[in-house]
């Protein structure tokens, strides 16, 4: 896998679409490439940051989805977002998703850029104006790096947390609070700023890889896998391709295939 480039995966289990007739089956293929033509063509690589991605749908469609975007010349928003379930229902709310995140405004000239906090509470209010049929939710981790100064900003909502990784200290999670997006109008959402630095990086993940990257175990503090903690030292598009190997490797049960989706940067 390049550095450019996402990874896809055949759905873990063909056993999914027995009896399906062979259109809906066709149909249910092009719904998964029509969907992946709204991931990015091209990462926003440059001389002190790279990128490198994950998408591994558990079915033909996912209800993953993620955007990596250069905003200005100094910054990039970014983020991961999973829709409640998986197969069609989630993928389509994983469009209106991507539509509804909003990284900057523009008023003739001039342009603002949002804040992680307000986005994810744009996006929530959005939802929840939708009042979505079959309780439909959805969580989001969106981050802004200004890559001029290296300060990262994050806001999640019921996403399972950012891991940063920096030289000889190993992985730790970035915590902030936040709930479900869609289930209350006003919700609030905290937002956290971390300073990185040359050989740091970070990997924002949705809750299909979080048995390859660690748990809790009954205790209160989080414990990396030793099979994740084996790859974080390596460079950011040969980790992440390790992990799509861990994904494609690893035994999980029918009812515990989900959506797997990665983003990693790592600062040179």
């Amino acid at each position: 896998m390049t550095n450019e480039e996402y990874s896809t995966q055949t759905p873990t289990s063909e056993g999914n679409f027995t009896g399906l007739a062979d259109d809906t089956v066709q149909q249910l293929k092009m719904a998964g490439r029509v969907q992946r033509n709204f991931l990015p063509a091209q990462l926003p690589n440059s001389d002190s940051v790279r990128w490198a991605t994950v998408f591994a749908p558990a079915d033909w469609v996912s209800g993953d989805i993620y955007d990596v975007a250069r905003l200005d010349e100094q910054h990039i928003g970014f983020y991961v977002a999973d829709a409640v379930g998986h197969s069609m229902p989630a993928a389509l709310l994983t469009m209106f998703l991507k539509q509804a995140v909003t990284m900057r405004q523009t008023i003739g000239n001039k342009y603002r850029i949002f804040e992680p906090a307000e986005v994810i509470s744009n996006l929530n209010a959005k939802m929840a104006e939708q009042h979505l049929a079959g309780c439909l939710f959805a969580t989001c981790c969106y981050c802004l790096l200004n890559v001029s100064t290296l300060r990262m900003t994050c806001a999640r909502a019921g996403h399972p947390y950012p891991v940063i990784i920096r030289n000889g200290a190993g992985p730790q999670q970035l915590q902030s609070r936040g709930g479900l997006l869609g289930v209350f109008n006003y919700a609030q959402f905290e937002q956290e700023t971390v300073q990185l630095a040359s050989g740091d990086k970070l990997f924002v993940y949705s809750d299909g890889c979080e048995s390859l990257i660690g748990d809790c175990g009954g205790q209160n503090e989080f414990v990396f896998t030793h099979q994740f903690c084996s790859i974080v030292d390596l460079p950011i598009e040969q980790m992440m391709a390790e992990f799509d190997q861990l994904v494609k490797s690893r035994r999980v049960q029918p009812a515990e295939v989900d959506d797997v989706t990665a983003v990693g940067l790592e600062i040179l």
